[in-house]
């Protein structure tokens, strides 16, 4: 005889699994901080590219006040200072939202986990009622 509430929990179980379990399964292999620091990392050089592309397409679009430029030392070092800084704001807040970002994809998944090891432990209680 079928067991409703097995079936009811192993079909909420397959679902779990077909919507987000592939998923959850490749965060869960990692710790919190490995995680989050990995993808913060590519959140880095992924901006570190990003600026780069603006620079040289600023550079490509306006190429004669550039050239009209380079020769004045005291004018490139200000340019370079100014570079840095909008460089550093630039990682400092993707770097910033993507630590927000990941933290909360990393607890969300560990809740869900949490909750599905939770199902797992309730039909093995039924299981092992049933023998």
């Amino acid at each position: 005889m079928l067991n409703e509430e097995k079936v009811i929990l192993m079909t909420k179980m397959a679902a779990f699994i077909d919507r987000e379990g592939k998923k959850n399964d490749a965060i869960n292999t990692y710790f919190r901080s490995d995680y989050v620091g990995f993808n913060v990392i590519k959140s880095v050089i992924s901006a570190t590219i990003v600026f780069g592309i603006f620079v040289a397409t600023y550079i490509l679009c306006n190429i004669e006040f550039v050239l009209s430029n380079l020769y004045n030392t005291a004018n490139l070092l200000t340019i370079g200072r100014r570079l840095l800084i909008y460089y550093l704001l630039l990682v400092g807040v993707y770097s910033l939202v993507s630590y927000v970002i990941y933290s909360l994809r990393y607890t969300k998944m560990r809740k869900s986990m949490k909750a599905y090891y939770g199902d797992l432990k309730k039909l093995a209680r039924i299981y092992e009622k049933e023998q």
